[in-house]
């Protein structure tokens, strides 16, 4: 067997306690709040925010939810789901859940969320019981970060404890038993709602390491060959996305308007004028060739007869690009204003990715294209300033 050079061994190793020194770092201050570090939340944000909140909880818990409140942050990590079927299936009522959330409508969110949660973990496993009726040792995990000690396992205690007396005042925790069963009446608040959606994720990430706990059960008998492919698979991942984190770490944000030599050679303003003119043109196949990959792994063949429905309905006479804001090395908004054939006009904010072929977002050099990920007119209007 083959082992690292030693110099690729050091940079794993300094990776692997970084995340377990920020893994610490988080439970320390957030974990008596009962808030969880999932695979959805970047390093680097987490980072940012023990390093502003100087071991001050509640200024941590403010950033963290300040975070979330984001509609395009929370929309990414939403599709970072999608590759569970069983959570695809329940995307109709998280789109639901994410529009309460943003409209101010905590307790609906909420109520949502805790329901989505408990019919994800009843069809993922073969033993048929929601996240309410599963015990705290059943949500430890050995390969994700939810499985730390303080994390999915700790703050299920407060999730599944009971309340049977009712109770007015206040709770800033996500006590599902109570909430549900209505003895708890004062949730509806934008803390309780955003736990929601912290747990939400990290029982995602809870069903994923799962998953592969029972892949690695029923794997092939151990040999070197197979130890030495998968620690350098392994070990390239581990690579690869330290430096994807330390690009995200070290990016400015930075917005291009027209006039500008970098707004006219973005690659997505550029790609938003080809989208915009086949929309214009009833070119629905071409159209289709730009958005997300998942539309296309989803629908398959179907995927052009999938886009023309969504568009025929909302033909456009013409348009204007106005903005590119490059929040993310992998990610950006486009501002456009849309024609419409009644006359009326919408200025509209259009979510590009930077992904493979895996539809992973990738930002250069990794090989990857720029393709729409907020797709569908209906959802592009509905998010519209007039």
């Amino acid at each position: 067997m083959r082992f690292l050079p030693s110099a690729r061994a050091k940079a794993i190793k300094q990776q692997m306690l970084r995340l377990q020194h920020q893994v610490d770092a988080f439970y320390d201050l957030l974990s008596e709040k009962n808030w969880i570090l999932h695979d959805h939340l970047s390093l680097t944000v987490v980072e940012a925010i023990l390093a502003e909140a100087h071991q001050d909880a509640d200024r941590a818990e403010a950033m963290l939810i300040d975070h979330y409140h984001d509609r395009d942050r929370l929309s990414f990590m939403i599709r970072l789901m999608r590759k569970l079927p069983a959570m695809r299936r329940r995307l109709a009522l998280i789109d639901k859940a994410q529009e309460d959330y943003f409209a101010g409508r905590y307790y609906a969110c909420v109520h949502v969320l805790l329901s989505v949660m408990d019919g994800f973990v009843n069809e993922v496993e073969s033993v048929r019981r929601g996240l309410h009726a599963r015990e705290a040792k059943d949500l430890h995990t050995w390969d994700s970060v939810v499985g730390h000690h303080r994390g999915l396992a700790h703050a299920h205690k407060t999730f599944a404890k009971g309340c049977s007396a009712t109770q007015e005042e206040p709770v800033h925790e996500l006590y599902r038993n109570g909430i549900v069963h209505g003895s708890i009446l004062n949730y509806d608040n934008i803390i309780v709602a955003t736990k929601a959606w912290n747990r939400l994720f990290a029982v995602a990430d809870w069903a994923s390491a799962r998953e592969k706990e029972q892949q690695h059960s029923t794997a092939e008998p151990f040999s070197w060959s197979a130890l030495a492919g998968q620690f350098k698979d392994a070990a390239a991942s581990v690579v690869e996305q330290g430096k994807i984190k330390d690009i995200e770490k070290q990016w400015t944000p930075r917005e291009h308007l027209p006039g500008s030599a970098d707004f006219a050679g973005h690659p997505a303003r550029e790609r938003t004028e080809s989208l915009l003119t086949w929309w214009r043109d009833g070119n629905y196949g071409s159209l289709s060739d730009l958005i997300t990959q998942e539309v296309h792994t989803k629908h398959g063949k179907a995927v052009r007869s999938k886009v023309r429905r969504a568009y025929q309905d909302h033909p456009l006479t013409t348009f204007d690009i106005l903005a590119v804001r490059h929040d993310m090395p992998a990610a950006c908004t486009v501002t456009a204003r849309l024609h419409r054939v009644d006359s009326s006009q919408t200025t509209v904010s259009m979510r590009w990715i930077r992904e493979d072929e895996q539809a992973q977002p990738k930002p250069e050099p990794w090989p990857g294209e720029w393709r729409l990920w907020t797709w569908e007119p209906l959802h592009l209007f509905a998010r519209a300033s007039d």
